[in-house]
């Protein structure tokens, strides 16, 4: 049974602990990216609309509060902590970029 086993990494942009990363509008495509922090308290996802988005872990209310940040000029395809948390890199589609931001 692998019900409440504990993982390294999280970077499904489904299931219960993410259930509250899609805003009302957003349709099951429009997240491309989701990944949990090192320390398991922050979640970053990468949109199609250009946004890094940075919630709470885990966020399961649909009404969750989060923050975004805009930086890539396209969608973003990937994005991820490093390993101190203290900054996470997200990589643009079209835009081709790769930005480096730092948590504070």
């Amino acid at each position: 049974d692998q019900r409440d086993t504990a993982m390294a990494t999280y970077t499904c942009i489904l299931g219960f602990p993410v259930c509250g990363i899609w805003p009302i509008g957003y349709d099951g495509t429009d997240i491309n990216s989701l990944c949990r922090s090192n320390s398991g308290s922050l979640l970053v996802t990468a949109d199609d609309f250009g946004l890094v988005n940075l919630f709470r872990y885990p966020c399961c209310n649909p009404t969750a509060e989060w923050s975004s940040f805009r930086g890539h000029s396209a969608h973003v395809t990937k994005v991820r902590f490093l390993k101190d948390d203290r900054s996470i890199i997200s990589l643009g589609g079209r835009d081709q970029s790769i930005i480096q931001w730092s948590i504070e």
